[in-house]
């Protein structure tokens, strides 16, 4: 007799051929005391992403691509689920092992406050050097656990501006939200970054989010210069409007953080277990890769603080 679903999986999608099979094939091999369904959301794939679902047992949304949003199109697919918690994935995030669902779901199912956890990160086995590398600093690469929850009235406004980042931080790369929660404060209509903004509407109503580390996907992006570029200013923007942090607000931190920046990035690249040919074919990148990075971060906190006549 088939369990009763408890748990569901919503992944958006398109042209997700690349890893949506191995993806499908992690999820599906989970070992996890409830029933889970899985919900795929489909946005105009031309590859063979649709072929792939078919090997599944899963259940396949179509919507037209001009309509995707990412806080919209996950509200739907969520509105669509059986479960008690909706698990959020990217349709490149890999789990790393059989427990993945379960270290996920476990915060949730004990504590009465928690709204939602978010996994630990770690590159694709096939990412480059310099992806490993900066995959390696972000937030969702520690292995330390986190919890976050608003105590007194004021504690929100003490924090720095980089404080108020790392407190609400949430990523749906791999996250577990509760339906009930959702249904009281539902992903907002943005086109970036709908997991920090709930994350923020979540804690500011007495929640808790949770950072789990012993929940691990694979996930990375290969970006060209100019893609690191926009990918900073997009961000970065989003980081100031939400939280007031900016990395580079001046001509001099801009140019402090490219020196900074290039030398951080060689040394962990000379540092690491890269032969000399693979160190040699990387190294001219990093100030590259280094300027784009503040050069976006400027433009973004510039995006807010003079932003374009209508």
């Amino acid at each position: 007799m088939p369990r009763e679903i408890n748990i569901s999986v919503v992944i958006p999608v398109k042209n997700g051929e690349r890893y949506l099979d191995s993806v499908l094939k992690a999820v599906f091999a989970q070992e996890v005391d409830a029933g889970f369904e899985v919900i795929l959301i489909d946005s105009g794939s031309k590859d063979k992403t649709k072929d792939i679902a078919k090997d599944y047992p899963v259940k396949l949304l179509e919507i037209d691509g001009r309509s995707f949003n990412h806080g919209l199109t996950r509200n739907y697919g969520i509105s669509k689920t059986q479960g008690e918690y909706v698990v959020l994935m990217t349709a490149d995030a890999i789990p790393y092992n059989k427990h993945w669902l379960a270290k996920l779901v476990r915060s949730l199912k004990t504590d009465a406050q928690v709204a939602g956890a978010y996994s630990r990160q770690i590159p694709h086995q096939d990412a480059r050097p310099l992806t490993k590398i900066r995959i390696n600093r972000l937030f969702t690469a520690s292995k330390l656990r986190r919890e976050s929850q608003l105590i007194g009235d004021d504690a929100y406004c003490k924090l720095s501006a980089q404080g108020k980042y790392f407190f609400g931080n949430f990523d749906n790369v791999s996250s577990c939200i509760k339906k009930l929660v959702w249904k009281k404060i539902p992903f907002p209509k943005t086109d970036f970054a709908e997991d920090l903004e709930w994350a923020k509407c979540v804690l500011e109503a007495g929640y808790k989010i949770v950072y789990e580390p012993e929940s691990v996907v694979y996930h990375s992006h290969e970006f060209s210069v100019l893609g690191w570029y926009r990918k900073n200013l997009v961000n970065y923007s989003k980081l100031y409007s939400l939280f007031g942090f900016c990395a580079v607000n001046n001509v001099y931190k801009l140019v402090r953080n490219f020196i900074i920046y290039t030398i951080r990035d060689t040394y962990f690249l000379c540092k690491g277990k890269n032969n000399l040919k693979i160190i040699l074919a990387n190294i001219y990148l990093i100030p590259l890769y280094a300027f784009s990075a503040v050069l976006g971060q400027y433009r973004g906190f510039k995006a807010n603080t003079h932003p374009r006549s209508q």
